[in-house]
């Protein structure tokens, strides 16, 4: 109670602040009278956390700061020394109860446990452990929290549905010349979105009105550079300036601002992208025979009713928008499921190669761009306590290096540093997206009927967020293993791969080159027959996953294109010489290197004391604590058996025990047998030491307790004698 009482009276102002601000939040939602959507709730209580972090971080800096600096140039003066009045006195009961203390105390810390440097880096290593483990564990729910299992349902049945002929919907499987994406679109996207309009006059789905198309479809066509021939380079997009029907030369025409709309799919889109969509969109569609850039092209939209839309797909045809030139057309548009706040990002590749046959590509992302809904109450808190263990972790990684500037040439707070960039990166990349995000929503509703809302930008934030969530795990494990290097087994796998990279790196190698050349062998005999072994890396990847055990999408009978005995011979090699040979020879070189730690380790095990042990001492009262709770007491089991009895059995074990190591170590070698001998002596010798001191100890501990109750029995006599001696000597002075 008194260090209760002296927490309160240090931090009565913290805590009457806090039981204020609880009081009034709750007062205020309780009895105001405003009723707020839970979005909306949820999305006021981030703002204040976010208010709250900011002021901590950035005022409370800012204040210190100008603290030190008016401390610094004009100095206060020191105050006088006070003598506290209300000191405890402690007298010989208090002495009495603080010895019984440090010998209990002695019991449980004994000669082992005064390596002072090795009690300080344990130490080190419990308060790492504290502040990565709870970091790493937040990490770990909040990757949890953040993932919804509807994503992929939603993502499959939008598959299934766009890719395969439905009984009122075409699908992608439909298209077998270029003229059939009309068909498609019809079918697919256009009309679905306006079944029985006249009838009910509602614009709804075809497969439900939870769903809704956001802004127009897009078509983007990739066509050839005029008399271009397809070599052994890469295809050149034409980007010139055409007249409708493919017509050259260009000529710009009477009122081509007020029609734009009729000669845009004539016209290159890449002049008209920004800086910024230039730097996020560079990258390239991966084709069946060629990659597309994602910035070319020529580009036409539909429109959100069904007659205009058709006014649309009837003048691509009759203008011949899709030539023999036409190398991929591209079709963008996004849906968004109301009921579960959900995106679905749709690209279909409608892709024409150079044989004349047409491949076609679909590709759906499902993601939920609003940040705020899509963790929900659970999400939220997680996050909120979050940030808080990660600022702890920042303000340990800056002191450190603040104050000792040469542990930035360790790897692992070079670690520290990319594991804090790397979650400034995803803050960042969040707060872009819900920004872009608002932005479009907020287009929603006033755009035209022919805008088209490019909700790729946000999706593409999403991923690179989600990837860069995924590089903060696995750096947080790195860091986490090296906290871990205080037990035996993290060590022990420290030092085995330690000593065996070197042949580890041989055998992969050599494992490489034989995989190497069995792929190069197989994609030369069968690569023009089976999809399998179509490219060298494909190859390699098929053979190296079948050595594993994944045979779901390997079949054997693409061996066998260039002969049965020939097939035959390469199926050996590969399930006898890569799986079984070299694979096992990967593995017992492993499994050597670590017989050699272990014993190494057991012959040169020094008498320190374990990091539990150190913990049992360190945090004593806690432990003594759960002790005493009803489901940790550990009560003494007979087993049906005498005292005696399970002591011998007991030392029988031990015995045996070591017994087994010392064999262990015989068998391994004279200079190990030489070093177990010397270590189980040492060990013995220390163990009856410390077994004399414990008897000495536990000898003065029942002493002291029986002068304690010497005193406290004996105290009031004492002090009743005291007061008749000095009644007695007033009688005699009067």
């Amino acid at each position: 109670m008194g260090k209760l009482k002296d927490f309160l009276n240090k931090n009565s102002l913290l805590a009457a602040t806090a039981v204020i601000m609880t009081v009034c939040a709750l007062c205020i939602s309780i009895f105001s009278g405003f009723l707020h959507e839970v979005g909306k709730v949820k999305s006021i209580l981030v703002n204040v956390f976010l208010v709250t972090m900011l002021l901590f971080l950035v005022s409370d800096t800012i204040k210190f700061l100008v603290l030190s600096m008016d401390r610094a140039w004009w100095p206060h003066q020191q105050a006088s020394f006070n003598v506290d009045k209300n000191a405890t006195i402690h007298t010989r009961t208090h002495y009495l109860k603080m010895r019984i203390n440090t010998l209990r105390s002695q019991l449980l810390a004994t000669e082992k446990h005064c390596n002072e440097p090795l009690n300080l880096m344990y130490q080190i290593n419990a308060k790492d452990l504290w502040l990565y483990g709870k970091y790493f564990l937040l990490l770990m729910c909040l990757v949890l929290v953040s993932w919804d299992e509807l994503l992929y349902y939603n993502t499959k049945q939008k598959y299934t549905l766009f890719k395969n002929n439905q009984t009122r919907t075409l699908g992608v499987v439909s298209i077998q010349n270029l003229h059939g994406l009309f068909t498609f679109l019809e079918s697919a996207l256009v009309a679905p979105f306006e079944p029985d309009s006249e009838v009910t006059g509602q614009k709804t789905w075809l497969y439900g009105d939870h769903t809704t198309k956001l802004g127009v479809v897009r078509l983007r066509q990739l066509r050839r550079r005029e008399n271009f021939h397809i070599g052994w380079g890469e295809t050149e997009f034409s980007d010139w300036d055409y007249m409708p029907r493919w017509e050259l030369p260009y000529q710009r025409m009477l009122y081509t601002d007020k029609y734009w709309k009729i000669y845009e799919p004539w016209l290159p889109i890449y002049p008209t992208h920004s800086t910024a969509t230039k730097m996020l969109f560079g990258f390239y569609h991966d084709g069946y025979t060629q990659s597309f850039p994602e910035l070319h092209g020529y580009v036409t939209m539909l429109a959100r009713s069904y007659n205009n839309s058709m006014k649309v797909v009837d003048y691509l045809i009759n203008m011949n928008w899709l030539t023999w030139n036409t190398s991929a057309v591209f079709v963008d548009f996004t849906l968004y499921n109301v009921d579960a706040n959900m995106f679905t990002i749709c690209t279909v590749l409608i892709e024409q190669t150079p044989f004349g046959d047409i491949v076609t590509t679909l590709n759906i992302i499902s993601v939920q761009l609003q940040f705020v809904d899509q963790l929900g109450t659970l999400g939220i808190v997680v996050v909120l306590i979050y940030f808080v263990v990660l600022i702890q972790y920042a303000k340990s990684v800056v002191i450190t290096l603040w104050y000792e500037p040469y542990k930035l040439r360790s790897m692992w707070n070079k670690l520290d540093l990319i594991i804090l960039v790397l979650n400034v990166i995803v803050i960042v990349l969040v707060i872009i997206r819900e920004i872009v995000v608002s932005n479009l929503l907020e287009k929603v509703e006033s755009s035209s009927k022919l805008v088209f809302l490019d909700f790729r930008l946000p999706t593409r934030l999403h991923v690179s967020s989600t990837i860069t969530v995924g590089f903060l795990v696995c750096m947080a494990t790195l860091r986490l293993w090296r906290v871990l290097l205080f037990a035996s087994v993290f060590q022990l796998f420290s030092n085995t791969l330690y000593s065996a990279w070197k042949a580890l790196a041989s055998t992969a190698i050599l494992i490489l080159i034989f995989l190497f050349g069995y792929g190069m062998a197989v994609v030369i005999i069968n690569g023009n027959n089976t999809v399998t072994f179509e490219k060298l890396l494909k190859s390699i990847i098929s053979s190296l996953c079948f050595s594993f055990g994944f045979t779901s999408q390997f079949n054997p009978r693409d061996l066998f294109h260039g002969g049965s005995f020939l097939g035959l011979i390469l199926y050996l090699i590969l399930a006898f010489v890569v799986v079984q040979l070299l694979m096992n020879l990967f593995v017992s070189t492993i499994n050597d290197y670590f017989l050699h730690a272990k014993l190494q380790r057991d012959a040169k095990a020094l008498n320190y004391i374990s990091f539990l042990q150190f913990l049992r001492v360190e945090y004593a009262p806690v432990f003594r604590f759960c002790q005493k709770l009803p489901f940790c007491r550990r009560g003494y089991k007979r087993h049906n058996r005498t005292v005696t009895e399970n002591l011998d059995i007991k030392m029988d074990k031990n015995k045996r025990w070591s017994e087994k190591k010392r064999y262990q170590a015989l068998s391994f070698g004279d200079d190990t047998k030489t070093e177990t001998f010397k270590g189980d002596e040492k060990s013995r010798q220390e163990e009856y030491v410390t077994h004399i001191e414990r008897l000495y100890t536990v000898a003065a501990l029942m002493q002291t307790q029986m002068a304690l109750l010497d005193h406290l029995l004996f105290k009031e006599e004492d002090s009743l004698d005291e007061s008749d001696d000095e009644s007695d000597s007033e009688d005699e002075y009067v």
